[in-house]
């Protein structure tokens, strides 16, 4: 017989005793590793995530799934919307179509181009057995692309005086002519040069110490410090058209915000490890796009109230908690962005999560609906009425049944695990994420600015700080600038060799608005 059951008591209740106290301990341990195997299942999650951001694709592109190519999607968060292919219900026939030629693509029109003849001498075209010259038949054209390397040049303006004429009521003793008009009056830089400097560094992310070194192989030696000071200089020259550009934006029906981190080295009474932030805003004025770069060392909510104060409109962001208070505003309608609700289902995918999967394929279908509706709204097919009208039809009842799948969902996982993370985020922004059906400016998400504030981001990697406050102001003003031309069709170094050689001559406030990116026609110089 077993020793264990022989040491039995006979008592009946200190039988009961212990079967109790078994009972409690199998329910400790049953609790000990039901929060063990959640705990593994986070560590594991947070592990992939970690593993994906470190050596997995950057973008969130799904592969259509091998078990069935039909559910297959594409989608990218970088783009505005998803080119999400549904399965069709039945074949249509459609009109014949003209296919694009394959092959090489032609050089731009617009380009220069330079003939260069190249013939037979006399004695190359003589026939060597009658002493016949060959005759001229025709010619093959071949076309070949060069590149030439960017030389320095010193304009030499010299400005002639003139001295008094012989008559005796002359007012002016001694006239001369005029030089250039200067963005940047006793600098040693034309205007284009100037535009050059900021094309390099805001566009093209170059920073200035290797633009310093591309100067010196050209022998010209300019430090990165007298580059940083054409910069402050400029952001100070471009300061009334960037306040115009700002209220402009304050008049938007529409405001998209977001914001990054920056580190500014030398700034009074922080540390140069400290976080700052750039934030950015997206408007319209008569549906061209507004962007506006703002510069702040804090990410406090009260850096957003500022900026809206007397603001009346909708304003769209992500779910930072900053932006909450600003939406309780009056006169301000917030609207959530589907898109980061999408990344979280995206990383709870990734850690396989088949529900997610499945919320995914539902943002497709409306993403896709979505772009159906906004092509033919762009195309003049849709008047704004009438968008909106089927817009709403079409998609309310779609947004309310994802709700209902997200309820349903609710408490079947972990908030501290990916999936029930997801669901928690989204059904907490849920409510603002429907109000985009309001206006026709509004899209599902917040991408628009995302995408504008990504060239800042870019920059960021290259230069990785600015060196004081004064200079992260002017990058701001100058990002704003720029990032609203490329919004509206301008070529960035050709827009700002035209600004800068016009901002100087311009006397009134009007003739300064006509040179912002939004009015200006990218056509017209």
């Amino acid at each position: 017989m077993d020793s264990a059951l022989v040491e039995l008591p006979d008592d009946v209740e200190r039988l009961k005793e212990l079967l109790l106290e078994q009972a409690r301990r199998a329910h400790d341990l049953e609790q000990e590793n039901s929060a063990l195997k959640l705990s593994l299942e986070k560590l594991q999650g947070e592990y992939e995530v970690l593993r994906r951001k470190f050596f997995g694709a950057s973008s969130e592109r799904r592969k259509q799934e091998e078990e069935n190519p039909q559910q297959g999607w594409l989608f990218n968060e970088a783009e505005t919307y998803a080119e999400a292919p549904l399965p069709p219900t039945k074949k249509v026939s459609v009109a014949a179509h003209e296919r694009k030629a394959r092959g090489r693509k032609a050089l731009p029109e617009n380009l220069e181009r330079r003939e260069i003849v190249h013939e037979l001498s006399l004695d190359e075209r003589t026939c060597a057995s009658c002493g016949a010259v060959r005759p001229e038949i025709g010619q093959e054209v071949r076309e070949e692309l060069e590149i030439i390397p960017a030389r320095a040049v010193v304009n030499v303006h010299i400005l002639k005086k003139y001295g008094p004429c012989q008559c005796a009521s002359c007012q002016k003793p001694i006239v001369q002519a005029e030089g250039p008009a200067k963005l940047l009056p006793g600098s040693s830089y034309s205007n284009h040069t100037v535009a050059f400097f900021l094309t390099s560094k805001y566009v093209d992310a170059q920073p200035f110490y290797r633009m310093e070194g591309v100067l010196s192989r050209w022998g010209i030696e300019t430090t990165r410090q007298s580059l940083c000071k054409v910069a402050v200089a400029t952001g100070r020259a471009l300061g009334d058209l960037i306040e115009e550009l700002r209220t402009d934006l304050k008049a938007s029906p529409v405001l998209q915000m977001d914001e990054t981190v920056v580190q500014v080295l030398h700034e009074k009474n922080r540390n140069p490890q400290s976080k700052s932030y750039m934030w950015v805003a997206r408007g319209y004025r008569e549906k061209r796009p507004i962007l506006f770069f703002h510069y702040h060392p804090s990410r406090a909510k009260e850096i957003v109230q500022t900026f809206l104060a007397g603001y009346r409109g909708y304003v769209q962001t992500d779910g930072y908690a900053g932006y909450e208070e600003a939406g309780r505003s009056p006169g301000v309608t917030h609207v959530g962005c589907l898109a980061h609700v999408r990344r979280k289902f995206f990383d709870a995918e990734k850690q396989g999560s088949t529900e997610a999967s499945a919320f995914l394929r539902h943002i497709a279908e409306l993403y896709h609906a979505e772009q159906k509706l906004r092509q033919r709204y762009e195309e003049g097919a849709l008047t704004t009425e009438a968008f909106l009208e089927e817009r709403s039809r079409e998609q309310a009842p779609r947004l309310s049944a994802m709700k209902g799948w997200l309820l349903a969902k609710q408490g079947t996982s972990p908030p501290s695990l990916a999936f029930g993370k997801a669901v928690h985020y989204a059904l907490g922004q849920w409510d603002r994420i429907e109000k985009y059906l309001e206006h026709a400016l509004l899209t599902p998400d917040n991408n628009f600015v995302e995408n504008a504030i990504r060239p800042f981001v870019v920059g960021r990697k290259n230069w990785l700080f600015s060196n004081t406050p004064l200079g992260a102001h002017a990058s701001a003003g100058i990002y704003s600038i720029i990032e609203a031309a490329k919004a509206n069709g301008h070529e960035p170094y050709r827009y700002l060799c035209y600004l800068f050689d016009c901002l100087p001559k311009a006397k009134s406030k009007e003739e300064k608005r006509s040179l912002l990116p939004y009015i200006l026609d990218p056509n017209s110089y």
